[in-house]
């Protein structure tokens, strides 16, 4: 997206008027060019074509730790799959129809000190009985789903339950209408749990999605877990703390696609089994578009919503061989 010709004028008078007051003439052009981008407006919104094979590499590490009456147990895994969408077909009005599936995956557990179980979907001809159920599933259809250009599921066939963890649906809900920096949009949900009388309860959640920045052709969009209805209930706070995230997604303008996402997980639950019990779920998951390109991205801190994202879990995650441990440590 280029500027317009008044611009260009802008920025060439803020390179004289910086020479006239002794100012870094870079300095100033920099400061016009960010203030003419908070006044642009972007379009975004998914393209793809028929016939068209995209993937993705994704990893989900995750660690949760829990304290309930003096026992402890700890269970640690990471997951590494490939997910894969064939465009079957778009419609006059930009709909598109593509079936979703898992190509491969690269599987570790470890429940307290009992020995790892793993599985490569590469390279392993037989999986351990935990893993039997994600097994017979890889590289078949799972979904075939409709989708419109601003993301929203037109259609769903599946014969899978969709996967709650907080993170939306299989595309981003995009805007309908031109946005600029700083816009913000919402998706709201409900979730259930049972409190400590095992009474069902609705939650009203939302997700708060933001266009924090954009660095053509990419943009940065940030988003987070809301919950509206209060809650008094640890009970309540335990079941749904994996559905609590916060995350960034760089959305390639010019080819309409989601290029890499990043999501994080870092809650804490004090007596929801009673006064001495504790619940802690830390994890990370990962997906980047696999193209053959390479992507500089920009860093997530500074203005943007998600400042220091990466950094805290960056931390806390450390991934040792597939053979080894993958620590998670507070």
């Amino acid at each position: 997206m280029s500027f317009c010709r008044t611009s260009i004028c802008i920025l060439l008078l803020l390179f004289a008027s910086a020479h006239a007051f002794g100012q870094s003439a870079t300095d100033q052009i920099n400061k016009a060019t960010k203030h003419l981008n908070s006044k642009q407006k972007f379009k975004l919104e998914y393209k793809m074509t028929k016939g068209q094979e995209i993937r993705w590499s994704v990893e989900h590490v995750a660690s949760t730790k829990a304290h309930i009456a003096g026992d402890k147990e700890e269970t640690s895994s990471r997951t590494k799959s490939t997910k894969f969408w064939n465009v079957s077909s778009v419609d006059t009005i930009g709909n598109m129809t593509f079936v979703h599936s898992i190509e491969s995956v690269d599987m570790w557990q470890q429940v307290g000190e009992a020995e790892p179980i793993t599985y490569n979907s590469d390279t392993d001809k037989d999986a351990p009985v935990e893993f039997e159920s994600v097994v017979e599933k890889i590289g078949k259809p799972l979904a075939v789903i409709r989708v419109s250009p601003s993301g929203q599921v037109v259609d769903r066939k599946s014969s899978l339950e969709q996967a709650r963890f907080g993170v939306g649906d299989i595309t981003i809900p995009l805007p309908a209408d031109s946005i600029g920096i700083g816009h913000k949009w919402y998706v709201p949900s409900t979730l259930t749990a049972k409190d400590e009388d095992g009474r069902t309860q609705q939650l009203k959640t939302r997700l708060h999605y933001e266009l924090a920045r954009v660095k053509l052709p990419n943009a940065y969009i940030s988003f987070r877990t809301e919950v509206l209805t209060p809650i008094q209930s640890e009970k309540i706070k335990s079941q749904i703390m994996q559905q609590m995230t916060k995350g960034y997604i760089v959305f390639d303008i010019e080819r309409g696609l989601p290029i890499h996402k990043e999501i994080e997980w870092d809650e804490k639950v004090q007596g929801y089994e009673g006064p001495d019990s504790l619940l802690n779920y830390v994890g990370k998951m990962t997906e980047k578009l696999i193209d053959g390109k390479t992507t500089k991205l920009l860093p997530q801190n500074g203005s943007s919503s998600n400042e220091k994202f990466s950094e805290k879990v960056s931390a806390a995650t450390v991934i040792k061989p597939r053979n080894g441990k993958p620590i998670m440590r507070k």
